[in-house]
Order: C-alpha cells, then sequence, then structure tokens
C-alpha cells in the first residue's frame, strides 16, 4: 500500500546496537499510507470484500445493495454532483450493469475528498509515530482478499464461459454495426480456450493471494492481467474502466514493498534480502491462527466463487439451455391476411416498429427470446418462449413476459424447414423458414490447423 516502504531489514554499522529498531518511515511514506489506507483500505477493498461475503453466506441481494449504496456515501455524493460538477438529475444508486455510470465516478470522488481529508487530520494528530508497519500488514490482508475474492469470480465466470458468450446472432450481424465492446466479447467468445485461459490466470492470481508467502507471486501476476483488462476496457470502451482500474491499484498497492527486492532479482542478478514485514500477532502461536484463518478464507472464496460461476455457467453462459429451435433460419415467404409480401427494402425508418416489417431472417438461441433480423439487416431482440410440446412460439413486447405481441403454431415437415402461421399484433401471418446450415460460417468450419500453406483472414 505504502510505495516507499522500506522493505529490506537496515544494514547495520558494527558500532550499531544490536537491539536497535526499523528504520522510521519517511514523511511522505506516512502521508501516503494514512490516504491509501482510507481510500484503498475502506473505501474500496473494504465494501468489495464485505459484499461478496454477504453474498457468499446467502443474504438477500436488497441488503446487499442496501450496504454497497451507504458505502457510495450518498448525502456527501449528492452534494458533490450539484455544487462541484454542476449535475441537475438526481444521482441513482440502482445498479445499471455498468461499472461506469455518474454515480460510481462521483462516489470516487467523494472517497478521494474523504482520504484526503483524513490523511490531513490523521497527519496533524499523530505526527509522534514514525511507522505503521503492523497497521500496514493487516491492511495488507484486507487488500489481499478483497482482490483475491474479485480475481476469482472474474476467472470462475471465464473457466466456465459465461462472461463473455458466443451470440449465434452475431454470425449474421454487420460487423460495422457492432459496438467496440460487443466486437470484444464476441472475439473472445468465439475461442472458448483463450477465455478459460485468461480465466486461470485471475483464479491463479487470485489462489496466490491467499497465503502470505506467495503474495508477491499473486500481486505481480494481478498486475499483468489487470493492466490488460484494464487496456481493454479503455480501448473498446467497456464500461467497467473505474472497477478494472482499481483493481490494478490493489494489485501494484500490494507489490509496491516489494519492487526493491524484485528490482534486485531482476535487474542485478543478486539474490534479495527476505521480507521484512511485521506479523500480524506478537506471538507465533497467534500468527498461526492467523495463517490458518487466513487458508480458510481463500477456500471460502473460492469454492463460492466456483458455486457462483457455477450458476452463471448454466443461467446465461455456454451452458445455458437452448431454443428448442435453435439456429439461424432464412425467412423465404411470408404473408400478411394471405397476401404475399415482397423482401422489399424500403427508405430507413429509425421510428418504424421493426416487428411490423417483413424480416429478413430469425434467430432462436435462447429460451427467453429470439432476434428478427430485417431486410435492412438490423437485429431487434424480442422476448419469446417455444413451447416444442404445443409448437407454439409466443412473442412478447416486454422482457417479463407480461404483454404478449404475437402467437404462432409451427410445423417442421423437415429438419431443417419451418412454417409459422399465427397472428402478429392484429395481423394474420404465414411465414416459411429455411435453416441456415452453421458450417457455411468460416467462423464455425474453419476450425483449427498446426500448417496452414497460406494465411486465411476472409
Amino acid at each position: 500500500m505504502a510505495t516507499l516502504v522500506e522493505s529490506q531489514a537496515p544494514v547495520r554499522d558494527q558500532g550499531d546496537s544490536p537491539s536497535a529498531g526499523p528504520l522510521p518511515w519517511h514523511p511522505a511514506t506516512r502521508v501516503l499510507f494514512r490516504f491509501a489506507f482510507v481510500y484503498l483500505g475502506i473505501g474500496t477493498a473494504a465494501q468489495w470484500l464485505l459484499a461478496q461475503l454477504l453474498r457468499s453466506v446467502g443474504v438477500p441481494e436488497t441488503a446487499v445493495l442496501s450496504v454497497s449504496r451507504w458505502w457510495a456515501l450518498p448525502p456527501l455524493t449528492d452534494w458533490f454532483a450539484t455544487n462541484l460538477f454542476g449535475i441537475e438529475e438526481p444521482l441513482g444508486y440502482a445498479p445499471t450493469g455498468s461499472g461506469d455510470t455518474v454515480t460510481l465516478w462521483v462516489a470516487a470522488f467523494s472517497w478521494v475528498a474523504v482520504a484526503a481529508v483524513a490523511a490531513a487530520i490523521w497527519t496533524v494528530l499523530d505526527r509522534p509515530r514514525t511507522d505503521y508497519r503492523r497497521l500496514h500488514s493487516w491492511s495488507r490482508v484486507l487488500l489481499r482478499f478483497a482482490l483475491a475474492g474479485a480475481l476469482m469470480l472474474y476467472g470462475m465466470v471465464k473457466v466456465m464461459p459465461s462472461q463473455m458468450t458466443f451470440a449465434l446472432h452475431r454470425l449474421i450481424e454487420p460487423f460495422g454495426d457492432m459496438t467496440p465492446m460487443g466486437v470484444l466479447w464476441s472475439q473472445t467468445a468465439a475461442s472458448e480456450p483463450y477465455e478459460i485461459a485468461l480465466g486461470c490466470a485471475e483464479i491463479g492470481a487470485g489462489l496466490l493471494l491467499i497465503l502470505p508467502a506467495t503474495v508477491t507471486a499473486g500481486a505481480l501476476l494481478s498486475t499483468v492481467a489487470m493492466a490488460q483488462v484494464f487496456l481493454l476496457n479503455m480501448t473498446f470502451d467497456v464500461p467497467v474502466k473505474l472497477f478494472s482500474f482499481h483493481m490494478l491499484l490493489l494489485s501494484l498497492a500490494l507489490l509496491a514493498p516489494d519492487g526493491r527486492r524484485l528490482a534486485t532479482v531482476l535487474f542485478s542478478g543478486r539474490a534479495a534480502a527476505p521480507s521484512s514485514a511485521a506479523p500480524l500477532f506478537r506471538t507465533a502461536r497467534a500468527n498461526r491462527f492467523s495463517l490458518v484463518a487466513q487458508v480458510l478464507l481463500g477456500l471460502w472464496l473460492l469454492v463460492t466463487t466456483a458455486l457462483e460461476g457455477w450458476d452463471a455457467w448454466h443461467t446465461y453462459g455456454a451452458a445455458r439451455p437452448r431454443s428448442p429451435l435453435y439456429g439461424i433460419w432464412t425467412v423465404t415467404e411470408y404473408s400478411v391476411a394471405g397476401q404475399q409480401v415482397p423482401p422489399l427494402l424500403a427508405e430507413p425508418n429509425p421510428f418504424a416498429d421493426p416487428t411490423a416489417a417483413r424480416p429478413r431472417r430469425i434467430v432462436f438461441d435462447t429460451v427467453d427470446g429470439l432476434h428478427l433480423q430485417g431486410l435492412d439487416d438490423r437485429l431487434t431482440w424480442v422476448a419469446a418462449t417455444v413451447d416444442p410440446g404445443r409448437r407454439t412460439i409466443t412473442l412478447f413486447r416486454d422482457p417479463a413476459g407480461q404483454w404478449q405481441l404475437g402467437k404462432f403454431t409451427y410445423e417442421q415437415p423437415a429438419p431443417d424447414r419451418l412454417i409459422l402461421d399465427g397472428t402478429l399484433g392484429i395481423r394474420q401471418v404465414r411465414m416459411v423458414l429455411d435453416e441456415i446450415p452453421l458450417e457455411r460460417f468460416a467462423l464455425i468450419e474453419r476450425g483449427f490447423h498446426w500448417t496452414q500453406q497460406a494465411p486465411h483472414l476472409e
């Protein structure tokens, strides 16, 4: 946490007293530690670890969100938003799926302000103290397990692919219509071994952070992994920039006290002195018990994040249930009230209802919806259910399935042909669809080759 902490035992002259204590910290080191203890320790790591532990023991999500809201310092954050940043709209503290909301950025600024004031007051009131070695050791425990829990969770949803999941509609979506984040997610999801390897690196870093003896290795691996994640978030506009930046900061804070020792090993070829970090307790017995407690906490985080990753994998990840009509289907015939509607491309109208026009294709992927691709190649997700027993397809106007948009019965005279007949809104609609073999797509068919006579960049 403190970048200027002396991590080597002081070298004494023969005239030094054998009982002389460790060297005092530099004044700048003490101030930096006070600021980092409040901002990274209390404002960041404590919130992460508490939220993860509450979820792991089954505390209702509403209660966990209430704790997170309280940690965002709403009165101070609201005041800064209105009076300093000129934000007129009320801040929303409910989760939106984005980690870069205005609220979260202003809340981070609030914690910077609180940490700066706290460090100043702490410096005035605690001026005689020359170091915080034991508090530094305890704060490292907090940072280690907060970071380890986050790394394990993000690693689990990659090892059991659910963070980046292959979506069938990406095969027919024009590349230029994808967002930068969509490109990144699709590229990673296109290779499960690559995604799993990324997850293994994050889980490995988290496991190394559990034991005090391997913290430096874990912090080094975490720094490399989080630097890459932060770079990708910045360059592909992924809305987790603030969170990944804090993960990188925690990694660097854990690595910093060993920076001099690492430099000695890597650049001078000499052996580094052992770490002189202060033990958590004054007795060997208490420190042994603390080591056992840390191992048990690490195992708890490993098991609970694995269970959470397993649930995500089967709920919305690669192991999620597929639609009974899984595939990409081209609409070859489309009639309304018995009148054939030819596939004519009309003038684009951004206000038109995409479900009211003749689609080019229908993509059945997950069990909770489908994608309609218009003649202009625009894709629209529609909540839908397929009942193979009754052979019906029901479309809804809302994700909750409360407002019905249309209902079709379907026939499947051949495995690659569908006939839909029913209502869409107030219209009687009939469609004939032919399935596109997925092997037609190079991304699916190409596979892996040890030898290639020429590169394939089609």
